[in-house]
């Protein structure tokens, strides 16, 4: 599953400092032969973690949001 997360300071500023693609799989359920949804918010402590990897802030100064 892909979603597109924006990443922006916490100030809530409308300048986006990053735009990340993430794709996770979910745990795959046997029984329907198809994988189960994944929290989105997993997308955005992702798109969290290669922000601060990348130097563009620390996770008091960051937030982010998958679009809708």
């Amino acid at each position: 599953m892909k979603r597109i997360v924006d990443v922006f300071t916490s100030d809530w500023s409308p300048e986006i400092i990053g735009t990340y693609i993430i794709s996770i799989e979910g745990i795959i359920n046997p029984i329907d032969l198809n994988h189960d949804q994944v929290d989105l918010r997993a997308f955005e402590l992702e798109a969290l973690r290669l922000a601060q990897d990348e130097g563009r802030g620390d996770a008091d100064n960051l937030i982010a949001k998958v679009r809708g």
